[in-house]
């Protein structure tokens, strides 16, 4: 069976994320794009955030729309929460970022906010099927990083919503192509090394 590349194996870096962060033109696309990157939601679940879904005190989002109809709890950065309430108080709406007329924020719009930002800040995706920067690019970005800084896999699934801890292994278990090409190279080198030391 032909290997393929699966899209879960590409993510950004963490300097990259902050720069999309930071590259954002808005305070709204600010915190949306920090809510993509300090979470790993899914845009359908972002989409449907409410107002009261933000815990302030507790410093964490109640996802009521995840996958499958299940409920799941999100952490968040102190100063993340408390711009985020600052934000809640001055729309009109019980959306947390409505879209035109108060209601939902189209799929496509906050595609093309996180998109913008990264072409803003000259981020690029590594996977050479997609040309823009997207909100699942990031979700995977968020769990490739935190398996790369030794995170537990079961938070990481209960983070993400998947249904199993199988589910987040068979999807970030592997090597990224990212650790596949540094070892790759690192190999080469002491290969190279080793050549030229015995002619």
């Amino acid at each position: 069976m032909r290997y393929q590349l699966r899209n879960s194996e590409f993510h950004l870096t963490p300097s990259e994320l902050r720069s999309l962060i930071e590259y954002s033109p808005s305070l709204r696309d600010r915190l949306l794009v920090s809510l993509f990157v300090y979470t790993g939601i899914r845009r359908a679940e972002l989409q449907q955030l409410r107002q009261d879904d933000l815990d302030e005190l507790r410093r964490r989002l109640v996802v009521r729309y995840g996958k499958g109809g299940k409920q799941r709890l999100l952490y968040l950065p102190a100063t993340l929460v408390e711009e985020l309430a600052r934000h809640a108080a001055t729309q009109q709406s019980r959306f947390l970022f409505p879209g035109r007329s108060r209601g939902l924020m189209s799929l496509r719009n906050i595609n093309y906010l996180v998109s913008n930002a990264a072409t803003t800040a000259g981020v690029r995706n590594p996977n050479p099927r997609y040309k823009n920067v997207s909100p699942h690019l990031i979700r995977h970005s968020f769990a490739r990083n935190w398996k790369r800084a030794g995170g537990s896999l079961e938070s990481l699934q209960k983070i993400l919503g998947h249904a199993s801890l199988k589910t987040t292994l068979d999807i970030y278990g592997t090597e990224d192509q990212q650790e596949t090409e540094r070892n790759y190279h690192t190999m080469i080198s002491q290969l190279v090394t080793t050549s030229t030391a015995h002619p």
